[in-house]
């Protein structure tokens, strides 16, 4: 790797594009949405908009434990690992990115502003991308405006 390339920031790969899911949804209602739109990474915030984690296929599989759905409606704030997440910003480097990635054993890292809400994420996925050339980022210079999804389930009446 060229010293350009460890050079370069997040805001020049992060997923801006990101789907969550509020602390207090059920592991069922995250784990529908994760499936139904491909996701691999959801992000779960609290009421202000801080990062609170990040949900993954291997951590809603290992919370359950084989019995059916009513097991899963407990909040996704219960699944969501309490080991410190590590938080970045768009002027970290991707260097920084990847070892922070390392060091806590994960394959993504939320990317929040200065009072740690979430902007986006950089995954795994988002690094090999850089590697291949590919970027998130608009050629104008600047970083895009992050579109954060949150969606809420819509329960029948009656």
């Amino acid at each position: 790797m060229t010293s350009n390339f460890e050079e370069s920031l997040v805001a020049d790969v992060m997923s801006t594009d990101v789907l969550t899911v509020a602390a207090e949804e059920t592991t069922l209602m995250a784990w529908e949405l994760m499936r139904q739109g491909g996701y691999h990474h959801v992000p779960v915030v609290n009421g202000d908009g801080r990062c609170v984690g990040v949900l993954d296929a291997e951590t809603m599989a290992a919370a359950w434990d084989g019995g059916g759905p009513d097991r899963m409606r407990v909040p996704v704030s219960t699944v969501v690992s309490h080991r410190l997440m590590p938080h970045i910003t768009v002027s970290d480097s991707i260097a920084f990115a990847a070892r922070a990635m390392l060091a806590a054993q994960l394959d993504c890292v939320a990317v929040t502003d200065g009072e740690d809400r979430l902007i986006g994420l950089v995954t795994a996925r988002d690094l090999v991308a850089a590697v291949a050339g590919r970027t998130h980022r608009a050629m104008t210079g600047h970083v895009r405006r992050p579109a954060l999804y949150r969606i809420e389930p819509v329960l029948p009446s009656g």
